[in-house]
């Protein structure tokens, strides 16, 4: 599997503040300004020579000499604000620019717009501002900013699929105006199927709460239940338009007899993360999802990518098309660390046993 990594470059040489070169050269000026053999005119040669000197030896003070502006780039995080771990994701996604040498205020500005209610006036907010490049974050956001151009450089974060999505035209080979970091999480069904199914022994059947209302929802669902399918189980599910939904959909899953449910990984379940999480405990029922946050944020267990670790390595890429290298010629990368998490105080709490092979299997045990 191809990772971000692959693309890392020495970091290039740092830039010698503009102020301290122009003391530098005042300074050899001075000195040059005595008298030595040749006069004036091999005194004015060595001054321009020196003039040469430094930009030859500093380019990037050369760019700094020509007072470009610096990239806007608009930014979409998927969640609230008002998360502490959404707003880590935004964190590292600064953390990653620094990392590459690309810092606020000098090389770029971060525009950055919380997805509301309506992905697309928030992408038209930031191209009204100006937006260079765009980093959406999820499949709503993205296709959100496809919708809006085909011109504007895209590096998307966390997107399911990409080619189905109409984002790329393949993942080796996006062509077009947008390319990033896939979050795999439409291939998890198996993998989360069975992770219900030892929850749920003996009982064969696996609950789940999907997003109908969501382009890719009906995909991702009829990929689970043709995983449960080969596991040999029944797909007990309930969809949801929205919000409001959850509570309904959770009380007709208890009613039959969910003990544990998978939670559709989308960009509404998400957002809403909290209050299904909140309202499946009020019920009695532990919530498996693809979201690493989720386990410590209340749910029981949860298998996916690390998404500190994509957000930090999304600027690898930023970096490329800042420089000038087109989206279509980068080949979408796939989470090089996936995770599974178990929250041993919420089984404990709902009253539900985690076999051991599971608690053997995970990366961390929460308590």
């Amino acid at each position: 599997m191809r990772t971000a990594e692959r693309w890392v470059r020495p970091k290039s040489e740092s830039r010698l503040p503009q102020k301290l070169w122009s003391f530098a050269i005042a300074r050899r000026a001075a000195r040059l300004s005595g008298n030595s053999p040749g006069g004036a005119d091999m005194r004015r040669r060595e001054f321009l020579g020196l003039f040469g000197g430094a930009a030859v030896a500093c380019p990037s003070v050369v760019r700094a000499q020509e007072s470009k502006a610096p990239i806007r780039i608009g930014m979409l995080p998927l969640g609230s604000s008002s998360s502490a771990y959404d707003r880590s994701l935004v964190e590292a996604f600064r953390q990653g620019l620094r990392q590459v040498g690309l810092l606020e205020n000098r090389d770029i500005l971060l525009d950055v717009v919380w997805i509301g209610g309506d992905p697309d006036e928030s992408v038209k907010q930031l191209i009204e501002r100006g937006a260079e490049l765009l980093i959406p974050c999820g499949s709503s956001a993205s296709v959100a900013v496809k919708r809006q151009t085909s011109t504007i450089p895209i590096v998307f974060i966390s997107v399911g699929n990409p080619v189905a999505m109409g984002l790329v035209d393949s993942l080796p080979r996006p062509g077009q105006n947008a390319t990033g970091f896939a979050d795999i999480l439409a291939d998890l069904g198996s993998k989360l199927v069975e992770l219900a199914r030892e929850m749920n022994r003996p009982r064969e059947i696996v609950d789940y709460l999907w997003h109908s209302e969501w382009p890719d929802g009906l995909n991702r669902y009829q990929g689970t239940e043709q995983a449960a399918a080969a596991a040999g189980v029944k797909l007990q599910a309930r969809a949801i338009a929205d919000a409001s939904a959850i509570e309904d959909a959770t009380k007709a899953l208890k009613d039959g007899g969910a003990s544990t449910l998978i939670v559709q990984p989308s960009p509404l379940t998400f957002q809403q993360r909290a209050r299904i999480i909140a309202t499946a405990t009020r019920y009695g029922i532990g919530t498996i999802w693809a979201f690493p946050a989720a386990a410590r944020e209340g749910g029981m267990i949860a298998y996916g990518p690390d998404y500190i670790h994509m957000y930090r390595k999304a600027p690898l890429y930023v970096e490329r098309v800042i420089k000038g290298t087109k989206p279509a010629n980068l080949p979408v990368e796939l989470p090089s660390k996936v995770e599974l998490l178990v929250n041993l105080n919420t089984a404990k709490t709902l009253g539900l046993e985690i076999p051991l092979s599971l608690l053997i299997r995970a990366d961390d045990l929460i308590e």
